[in-house]
């Protein structure tokens, strides 16, 4: 039975999607419809649509765009069918419309998105998607993950067989729209009660933000404040993606007239991995033609495409006349090219010129492969293009570790525990000029929060008196903090926020102390002596260092931790000025510290490890916590 209007559970939306910090276009796309026929949204319900185009492919913004729009329509369009029917058809018609757009074009290449959708309907809640955009129910102060990400690490895990930690092969897709002729789409339907919140988001936002965090804040927060509350963090902690956010908040309403029995939330609605390769909806068919002449593109490749797949004899018979025809021209280029190129009675196809050849495999290869074994390749050339694209952003927007101290955020109130008062800054630099310090047991509002300073993040707080602002560093809050409500009252320990502990320093001198000097050598001794005890076996000791102070303090950099190059300069095989030079290093490019620094020439110097295993010695000057911009 449907709901009346008037007993539907009130729902406050807020969504929006930013290009972030590091990229050059937004590929993600998002879209909300509300059916303005009262009947209509009490049959079927409203929609809300989240899609992130794949990096690193062609048009991934189109399929994004392509996807939301086109799930919309056909999930309302479609004659017959429950939300969740009616759900799992329009994303598997969103799929089959990328791929031929993709394949449809001059030069066939793959479009691919991933999505992630949910139905309300009263408070039924039916979630679809493909890929790895999440959807979260926040409940009772806990972040609740309603999707499966469909990456390597994910399903490995799933299997019984999880991957080693830090492996790249892990974030590669292995499902996403767009990326084969028939897509799996994962479908799950719950209830949802009063004061629930449902957020989908892309993976631009889950990279930086824990989903303890976005509860915390969805729940404490409007819902359009949440959703730029949560954009700003992403962005202040590297925003190396796009970032896209839909909120929904269940506002309290009257009863609900009972409807039909609901799968519990979390239990997968039906054979939720089943395949289906396309809709079998009329109305879907329409939807994709309006997508694609929204799109105005003059294609008469893709037209041709669209009016052949829903007739499949006559596309079965022009596929297999197309085939038989490039397969023809094809022998008699390779022909001609063989008579042109070849010694007189060779007949090696081995001397075939390269792309004739290629061509040839090519169109045999399609004639005999099955469906599956073609949708096998092109998954993994998806997984390969992802995992291209994975490995440029890892290189152009290389972000430090998670920092020190409570992770607050924006308009945080918290109280100082006791102990010593904690000492401010005017700026946000442990150099800058001193302000006035905490007190213990004042309460402070965070008024804004700076993760780009050095040693940061840095929180910029006011008194409840609003009399001083000022910066605090984080780190020297830790296990200061008690995060309270606007009325001063301590919040439940679930919404406290997570502290991390300050790494531990080096055992090294400081810029008011001279480096330890190695004794000379016995005079009647031909050899020098040498600190053995910071050399790794099979490598040379590390020479005494000279009696030159240093005029800098030496970085606080943990042995593990991540540096990266200032500018382009050589390694050098001792911790000295006049050391041989050995392996160049490039702007940017990532190290790791291998141990304390050693005091030698002026300088502080650090043995780092390259990615690719070269090891060597380089002056702190050059080198910096954070990538270059």
């Amino acid at each position: 039975m449907s709901q009346p209007p008037s007993l539907m559970p009130v729902v406050v939306v807020a969504m929006d999607t930013d290009i972030g910090r590091r990229r050059k276009q937004n590929q993600d796309a998002i879209g909300h419809m509300v059916p303005p026929d009262p009947d209509v949204l009490a049959r079927l319900g409203q929609i809300f649509v989240l899609a992130d185009g794949v990096g690193g492919l062609s048009g991934g913004d189109l399929a994004s765009q392509y996807a939301v729009s086109t799930i919309i329509s056909s999930y309302y369009d479609q004659e017959e069918g429950d939300p969740a029917e009616r759900l799992a058809r329009a994303i598997a018609e969103a799929n089959n419309l990328i791929y031929a757009e993709g394949q449809g074009q001059e030069t066939p290449s793959i479009m691919a998105t991933t999505v992630v959708t949910a139905v309300l309907r009263g408070r039924e809640l039916v979630i679809g998607s493909v890929g790895d955009s999440p959807a979260y129910l926040m409940r009772d102060a806990r972040a609740r993950k309603l999707t499966l990400d469909h990456t390597v690490e994910s399903m490995q895990r799933e299997a019984g067989t999880p991957l080693p930690d830090g492996d790249p092969s892990g974030r590669k897709l292995v499902r996403a729209l767009g990326g084969m002729p028939s897509v799996k789409v994962d479908i799950i339907s719950g209830r949802v009660r009063d004061g629930d919140h449902i957020v989908l988001c892309s993976d631009g936002l889950t990279r930086y933000v824990s989903p303890e965090e976005i509860e915390r804040t969805v729940s404490t927060l409007p819902p359009q404040r949440a959703v730029k509350a949560l954009i700003e963090m992403a962005n202040e902690r590297g925003g190396s993606d796009n970032i896209s956010v839909i909120v929904l908040r269940l506002a309290e309403s009257g009863d609900v007239i009972p409807q039909a029995p609901i799968p519990t939330l979390i239990e997968e609605w039906g054979d939720s991995r089943r395949e289906i390769s396309r809709p079998s909806a009329p109305g879907a068919r329409s939807a994709r033609a309006r997508v694609a002449a929204s799109q105005q593109r003059d294609n008469p490749v893709g037209d041709l495409w669209h009016f052949f797949r829903g007739k499949a004899i006559l596309t079965g018979i022009g596929l297999m006349v197309l085939l038989v025809a490039f397969v023809a021209v094809l022998l008699v280029v390779q022909s001609l090219l063989n008579l042109d190129d070849e010694p007189a009675g060779s007949n090696d196809p081995t001397t075939a010129p390269t792309d004739a050849r290629a061509a040839n495999m090519t169109a045999d290869f399609r004639t005999t492969m099955t469906a599956e074994a073609v949708a096998v390749l092109t998954t993994d050339a998806l997984q390969v293009a992802e995992a291209a694209q994975a490995a440029t952003t890892a290189a152009l927007s290389m972000t430090p570790p998670p920092t020190a101290g409570p992770q607050m955020v924006k308009d945080d109130w918290f109280r100082l525990l006791p102990g010593e008062p904690v000492e401010t800054r005017q700026e946000p630099d442990l150099n800058a000029e001193p302000a006035t310090p905490l007190e213990a047991g004042a309460n402070y509002l965070i008024q804004e929060v700076n993760t780009e300073a050095w040693n940061g993040p840095w929180y910029w707080v006011v008194d409840n008196q609003g009399t001083e602002v000022r910066w605090v560093n984080a780190p020297r809050l830790h296990q200061r903090v008690l995060r309270v409500s606007l009325t001063g009252e301590p919040l439940p320990s679930e919404q406290q926020p997570t502290d991390i502990a300050p790494p531990t320093p080096p055992a090294t001198p400081t810029s008011t102390l001279r480096p330890t000097i190695t004794p000379p050598p016995d005079a009647d001794s031909t050899e020098p002596a040498f600190d053995e005890g910071t050399a790794e076996a099979g490598e040379p000791a590390i020479p005494p260092a000279p009696t030159l102070p240093v005029e800098y303090p030496a970085d606080n950099w943990p042995v593990g931790t991540v540096v990266y190059a200032k500018a382009e300069f050589n390694l050098r095989e001792t911790p000295s000025l006049t050391g041989a030079e050995t392996d160049a290093v490039v702007t940017n490019e990532a190290s790791t510290v291998m141990q304390a620094p050693v005091a030698a020439d002026g300088h502080w110097w650090w043995r780092v490890r390259l990615a690719d295993g070269r090891t060597g010695w380089v002056a702190q000057p050059l080198l910096s916590f954070a990538p270059v911009q």
